[in-house]
C-alpha cells in the first residue's frame, strides 16, 4: 500500500504524533477529574464536619437564643446548598466568600447514598427547627436534644459512607489512567519498533547496496548493472545510478573511439585555426567595405571547402536581410536578392551557428535554391548583443559540415562583422572630417574674408559719397585704407591655405598674437583699448587659431553694434584653464534674444569655442556694455 519511503516515515510520525497528542489529552483529563473529585470528596467530607458541629450548636439553641439560632441557621443552609450541590449539580459555597460548581451526579451507588443522606436530613433538620422554638427551661427541650443527637450520629454515618464511595470512584479514575499510561507507552515502544524495523529495510538496507554499487563505479566496474529493491525513492535513486553506469560505459566508449582518432581530428582543427586566423587577420586589417564583403565570403568557402558563400546585412529597418556579396555560384543560381527577417528569425536570434544537413532545418538561408540547400550552415553577424547580417556556407554534399564547422564559421562571423562595423565607422569618419573641414572653413571665411569684404563695400560706399561731395583728399585717405584692407585680406587668404597645406606646424605663442591683434584692432578703429595678459598659455595651432579667432569676432561685434569707446582684453587663467575676456562699455543687448536674420557672429562664436573643448559666456545688460569671455582647458593638447 505504501511504496514510497516518504509515504511510510509519514505515517509512522502522524501515528506517533496522534499518541503523543492523545496521552496528553488522557493526562490533562486526568487531571482535571481528580481535581473534580478532590473537590467532591473534600465537600462531601465536610458535610460530616457541619452534622457533627449543627450538634453542638443545638445544644445552644432555643427559643431566645437569637445569637446561637442565627448560627445555627447558617450551618442548616450551608449543609442544604451543599447536599442539593452533589446531587443535582450547581453551585455550592466552598469557603467563606466563594463557591464552586459541582456535576450533575451520574453514579448510582453514590446517589443513592446521597438519597440517605437527604432523608436523614430532613428529619433530623426537623428536629432542629422543633428545638429552635422550645425553650431552653422547657422539660421537653433535654428529650429533643437526645433526639437530635442520635440524628446526627446516623447523618455523620451517611455522610461517611458517600465520602467512602467518592474515594473508591476516584480510585477507580486513577487506576483506568495508570492503565491507558501503560497502553500508551506499550504503543510507543510498538512504534519505535516499527518505526526501526521501516528506516532498516527501506533506507539503511537499500543504501548500502547503492554504497556498494558506487564503490564497484569507483574501481570502473561499468558492466554490473546497479538494482537495488526498496521503496520508490530507493528504486528511483538505483535507476539514476544505472543511467550514469551507461552514460559513463558510453563516454568511456567513445573516449576510446576518440583517442584512436585524436592525432587526426588535432591537426585537422589545427589547420583550420590557423586558417581561421590568417582569414580574420586580413579581414580586420581593411578599412574598405567593399573588400571586406568579398573577403569574407572568398574566405569562409574556402576554409570549410564549400561549394559557395552568401553575406547578407540588414536593412535600416531591420526587416529584410539584403545579399550583399556571393561566392562560387552566380547571382542566377540564388531564389532572390532579398530576404524577409522572419524566414531567418532562427539565424538571428541564435548565439551560434546553425547546421543544416539534407534541407532538414527551419531558419535556414532561405535564399538558396534546392540544389545547394542540401546542406549549408548559417551564422549570424553578431557585434555584442546586436546582429548585423547572417553568413551562409553551402555545398551540394549531404552532411558536409560538422560541429567543428560550425564553430569555425561562428568566429569568422564575429570577426567578420566587427571588420565591416569598422569598415563603416572609417568611412562615416572620413564624411564627418571632411565636413568638420568644410565648416571650419565656412568660419574662416566668415571671419575673415567674408567680414572684409563687408567692410570694404561700406568703404566703397563712402568713397564714392566722398568724391560726389568733391571730398577728394578724404576719398584718397579711404582709398589708402582700402588698398591696405586689401592687402590684409590676401594675408589672411594665404594663412588660410597655408594651414590646409601644412599641419605640423609648432606651437604658437598665442599672448604675442592676441597683443598684436588688439594692436591692430585700436589703430583700425581709433577706440581706446586697454590689453593685459597674466600668464602665456602654450597650445596647439588649432587651439590658437580658434582662441584668435573668437577675438576677432568678438572685436568685430564692439565696433559694428556696441557703439562703445572703451575695450577691455584680459588674458588669465584659472582654475586650471585658460581665459580671454573682452569687455566694452557700450549699448549692450538682451541676450535672451535670438540674433537677428542672416547675423551669425554669436554661433560661429560658440561652434569655434566647442571645437576645442571650451565655452563661452556672454554677459550683457542694455545701457551697461556687454563682456564676452572665452575660457578652454590648460591641459588640452589637441
Amino acid at each position: 500500500m505504501f511504496k514510497s519511503l516518504q509515504a511510510r516515515l509519514t505515517l509512522l510520525f502522524t501515528a506517533f504524533v496522534l499518541l503523543v497528542v492523545v496521552s496528553v489529552g488522557v493526562m490533562m483529563w486526568g487531571s482535571e477529574t481528580q481535581r473534580q473529585d478532590a473537590l467532591l470528596i473534600n465537600l462531601a467530607g465536610r458535610q460530616r464536619m457541619l452534622a457533627q458541629q449543627m450538634a453542638r450548636l443545638a445544644f445552644e439553641a432555643g427559643a431566645g437564643e437569637d445569637i446561637a439560632n442565627a448560627t445555627l441557621q447558617e450551618t442548616e443552609q450551608t449543609f442544604d446548598q451543599t447536599l442539593h450541590a452533589l446531587i443535582d449539580g450547581g453551585e455550592a459555597p466552598y469557603l467563606s466568600d466563594t463557591t464552586v460548581t459541582l456535576p450533575f451526579t451520574r453514579d448510582f451507588e453514590i446517589r443513592s447514598a446521597l438519597d440517605e443522606v437527604t432523608l436523614t436530613w430532613s428529619d433530623f433538620h426537623a428536629l432542629l427547627d422543633e428545638l429552635q422554638r422550645t425553650s431552653r427551661d422547657d422539660s421537653s427541650f433535654s428529650i429533643k436534644f437526645q433526639s437530635i443527637e442520635e440524628k446526627s450520629s446516623a447523618l455523620v454515618e451517611r455522610a461517611d459512607e458517600v465520602v467512602r464511595l467518592y474515594e473508591a470512584d476516584a480510585t477507580s479514575k486513577v487506576n483506568r489512567l495508570r492503565i491507558m499510561q501503560i497502553g500508551f507507552l506499550v504503543s510507543a515502544l510498538i512504534l519505535l519498533g516499527v518505526g526501526a524495523w521501516i528506516t532498516r529495510q527501506s533506507a539503511l538496507k537499500p543504501l548500502g547496496e547503492l554504497a556498494r554499487a558506487a564503490n564497484r563505479l569507483g574501481e570502473n566496474d561499468l558492466d554490473s548493472a546497479v538494482q537495488v529493491e526498496g521503496p520508490e525513492e530507493m528504486r528511483a535513486l538505483s535507476e539514476s545510478f544505472d543511467s550514469m553506469r551507461i552514460s559513463l560505459h558510453a563516454s568511456r566508449s567513445e573516449l576510446l573511439d576518440l583517442m584512436s582518432t585524436l592525432e587526426t581530428r588535432v591537426t585537422q582543427r589545427t589547420r583550420e585555426l590557423d586558417a581561421l586566423n590568417e582569414v580574420s587577420r586580413e579581414i580586420a586589417s581593411q578599412l574598405d567595405v567593399k573588400f571586406v564583403l568579398k573577403s569574407v565570403t572568398d574566405k569562409a568557402r574556402m576554409l570549410l571547402d564549400g561549394d559557395s558563400a552568401m553575406l547578407c546585412l540588414l536593412d535600416d529597418g531591420k526587416q529584410y536581410l539584403l545579399l550583399k556579396s556571393v561566392s562560387g555560384i552566380p547571382f542566377i543560381e540564388t531564389m532572390d536578392r532579398m530576404s524577409t527577417v522572419n524566414r531567418a528569425s532562427a539565424v538571428l536570434t541564435s548565439q551560434q551557428a546553425i547546421i543544416c544537413n539534407n534541407a532538414q532545418c527551419v531558419g535556414g538561408c532561405g535564399m538558396l535554391t534546392d540544389t545547394h540547400a542540401v546542406s549549408h550552415v548559417v551564422a549570424p553577424l553578431r557585434i555584442g548583443a546586436h546582429v548585423i547580417g547572417a553568413l551562409c556556407v553551402s555545398s551540394s554534399q549531404p552532411n558536409h559540415f560538422s560541429k567543428e564547422s560550425a564553430d569555425a564559421v561562428t568566429k569568422l562571423a564575429n570577426t567578420a562583422a566587427v571588420a565591416l562595423q569598422n569598415a563603416q565607422l572609417y568611412a562615416q569618419a572620413e564624411k564627418v572630417a571632411a565636413l568638420e573641414e568644410r565648416n571650419r572653413i565656412a568660419a574662416d571665411m566668415h571671419d575673415g574674408l567674408g567680414q572684409t569684404l563687408s567692410y570694404l563695400g561700406l568703404m566703397t560706399d563712402q568713397t564714392a559719397e566722398f568724391l560726389s561731395e568733391g571730398q577728394d583728399d578724404a576719398a584718397l585717405d579711404l582709398l589708402r585704407k582700402t588698398r591696405e584692407t586689401i592687402e590684409t585680406a590676401a594675408s589672411e587668404v594665404r594663412r588660410a591655405i597655408n594651414s590646409l597645406m601644412d599641419e605640423s606646424l609648432p606651437a604658437l605663442d598665442l599672448q604675442t598674437r592676441l597683443q598684436h591683434v588688439m594692436d591692430e584692432f585700436a589703430k583700425e578703429t581709433h577706440l581706446r583699448v586697454a590689453w593685459g595678459a597674466e600668464s602665456s598659455p602654450r597650445c596647439t595651432r588649432q587651439v590658437a587659431e580658434q582662441v584668435l579667432n573668437v577675438t576677432r569676432e568678438a572685436l568685430k561685434n564692439v565696433v559694428r553694434h556696441a557703439e562703445a569707446k572703451h575695450v577691455t582684453a584680459r588674458l588669465g587663467q584659472d582654475n586650471g584653464n585658460y581665459f580671454i575676456a573682452i569687455e566694452d562699455d557700450g549699448k549692450g543687448f538682451d541676450t535672451s534674444q535670438p540674433e537677428p536674420s542672416g547675423h551669425f557672429g554669436l554661433r560661429i562664436i560658440q561652434a569655434r569655442a566647442a571645437h576645442i573643448g571650451g565655452r563661452v559666456e556672454i554677459e550683457s545688460e542694455q545701457g551697461r556694455g556687454t563682456c564676452v569671455t572665452l575660457t578652454w582647458s590648460a591641459e588640452r593638447k589637441e
